[in-house]
């Protein structure tokens, strides 16, 4: 029973539509507990639908379809109790598109395009059938493109511009001056002089012109290639196919070159960032003859990453940190076919506004899965339906866009051969 409802559970994992921030992969590390000799190729396709308006009128519908694949291969060395197992995936990446005219909308013209891929090797020691540690090392390649227009981007990027010629003056301040605050007018005119708030007004409005007349904010960011290191402990009872496992990744520092344009000049440069730390807790036990009980919770330390062109001056991510918990159950119906399903939440944060470029908040997500088995080749395949929350795009935390109702699709493939 144990081993074939166990590679049923991996078909719970082959359709993840959509998770908190940027991850894509969830980094599972589940192939290093696979029998010797098993090899794995998994693909999947995302198609979400984020739909949303904004005041003037603008219809918005940004998310872009993505394609998610994982090639795993698990082996040991006999009679040593260690095993290893190399994973290629990807962890974390975005796909987003306002398709609207610059000039007439809110965030028209913004995108964002971040790609990245990685290889890992894991090493796994079992103290006899129960306790087991592992540790990996691998390489990780991030890049990046993201463009910010719209009138709302054109306002605030312009407001912070202007507001930098002033010395002491906060940005803030001026746009709040600038959308119609009275006090804050006053005390922009009371400090610098009576006429200063029209006078940056009007170079405001100067400046956002010639904004959007350069095309906006354009960010390009090279490849990053750099190492990842995860540590790891488990505990099984294989008689009721039981394992406990947690998986903590540290965070990964990246350095890359940087190409701006705004306001018509270019600006090459680097940028320092980071990967976030994250730790997997993953859960199974049988609960009765042919089915299994499987529970697990992800936290990725999104709030550490933060990237902040030079020429920008503002960080490109803004976000939260991500929370994902899963549980769900498999069940053999015959010797060849089984089939799982799962139930996966992710907390709203509820913030008044969220990043553009990421204009959901939370999810609940549905997934069913089958495995056809035949001697010692499996194969499977998934579907997941996500319910995103909803929630208001904002720029400089001003209302941009609100998104509602929205979900995305993902439906996934697995190729598992024993050698």
């Amino acid at each position: 029973m144990n081993k074939f409802v166990a590679g049923a559970v991996l078909a719970l994992l082959s359709s993840q539509a959509q998770a908190a921030g940027l991850d894509r992969s969830g980094q599972s590390v589940a192939s290093i507990f696979a029998a010797d000799g098993t090899a794995s190729l998994s693909f999947g396709y995302v198609m979400p639908s984020v739909t949303g308006t904004d005041s003037r009128g603008a219809d918005y519908d940004v998310g872009e379809s993505y394609t998610q694949t994982a090639i795993t291969y698990t082996n040991g060395l006999k009679g040593t109790g260690f095993n290893y197992s190399l994973i290629f995936d990807q962890p974390y990446g975005t796909n987003v598109d306002y398709d609207a005219d610059p000039t007439t909308s809110n965030l028209g013209g913004t995108m964002a395009d971040l790609d990245s891929r990685a290889l890992t090797v894991i090493g796994r020691y079992k103290f006899g059938d129960r306790f087991s540690i592992f540790g990996g090392i691998g390489v990780e390649r991030i890049e990046a493109d993201v463009a910010l227009n719209g009138l709302s981007y054109a306002g605030a990027i312009s407001t912070a511009a202007v507001a930098s010629t002033v010395p002491g003056l906060d940005s803030t301040l001026l746009g709040a001056a600038l959308s119609g605050s009275a006090a804050a007018a006053t005390a922009i005119d009371s400090t610098y002089g009576a006429g200063t708030t029209a006078a940056l007004g009007s170079a405001v409005a100067s400046t956002s012109g010639s904004f959007l007349g350069t095309g906006g904010y354009t960010f390009a960011m090279d490849q990053s290639t750099k190492p990842t290191y995860l540590i790891g402990a488990a505990y099984e009872i294989p008689d009721i196919a039981l394992r406990i496992s947690g998986t903590y990744r540290f965070q990964t520092e990246h350095s890359a070159d940087t190409t701006e344009e705004l306001l018509g000049r270019t600006v090459r440069d680097s940028v320092d960032f980071v990967s976030p730390a994250s730790f997997n807790l993953d859960f199974q036990t049988g609960i009765m003859e042919g089915t299994l009980l499987t529970a697990s919770y992800r936290w990725t330390d999104f709030s550490a990453v933060d990237i902040v062109p030079s020429a920008l001056g503002a960080d490109l991510v803004n976000l939260d940190d991500g929370h994902r918990y899963t549980l769900g159950v498999a069940r053999r119906f015959s010797e060849s076919f089984a089939g799982s399903m799962s139930v996966s939440y992710e907390p709203e944060n509820n913030n008044d506004t969220v990043s553009p470029l990421g204009p959901t908040d939370g999810l609940w997500g549905v997934s069913l899965a089958g495995q056809y088995s035949s001697g010692a080749l499996k194969i499977s395949g998934g579907l997941n339906y996500s319910w995103l929350g909803d929630a208001v795009a904002g720029v400089a935390e001003r209302p941009a866009a609100s998104f509602e109702d929205n979900h995305a699709v993902g439906i996934g493939f697995k190729a598992e051969m024993v050698f």
